[in-house]
């Protein structure tokens, strides 16, 4: 159950960052998600390093063999 919300989660996100190319410049659109994706990486491994925090699921898995 857990795996087919988080595909439909990455399909919707998926989605909606081609329809914001429609609406903003690509530039702006690049630059908030790869800032966005910096930041939440860096503090979800501070926060995960801390224990506060646990992945249930590993999702992608199949890209890490």
């Amino acid at each position: 159950m857990e795996h087919s919300i988080l595909w439909l989660l990455a399909a919707v996100g998926i989605g909606l960052l081609g329809l914001s190319f429609r609406v903003f410049s690509p530039r702006e659109v690049w630059l908030s998600f790869l800032l966005n994706s910096y930041a939440a990486s860096f503090f979800g491994s501070i926060v995960a390093g801390a224990g506060l925090l646990e992945y249930p699921v590993r999702f992608f898995c199949f890209l890490y063999k």
